[in-house]
């Protein structure tokens, strides 16, 4: 399913999962969000975000990757 086919709560829901998994590798030396594809779906999923006005905590990603 194509990012602006998504309804608001999911659009919302799949970026705050993104969010909290990068503040979880924060705290571990595991890190499961910090590839290239992840930060491009944030990436998509935050511009929809930003085109729709929604309410939203950015993802604040490590700065040595």
């Amino acid at each position: 399913m194509a990012i602006e086919n998504l309804r608001d709560e999911n659009l919302l829901r799949f970026y705050d999962s993104i969010r909290e998994q990068v503040e979880a590798d924060k705290r571990s030396k595991h890190k499961f969000a910090a590839g290239h594809s992840v930060k491009e779906y944030a990436a998509a999923l935050h511009e929809e975000i930003t085109k729709r006005r929604l309410h939203h905590t950015p993802i604040e990603w490590d700065l040595d990757r």
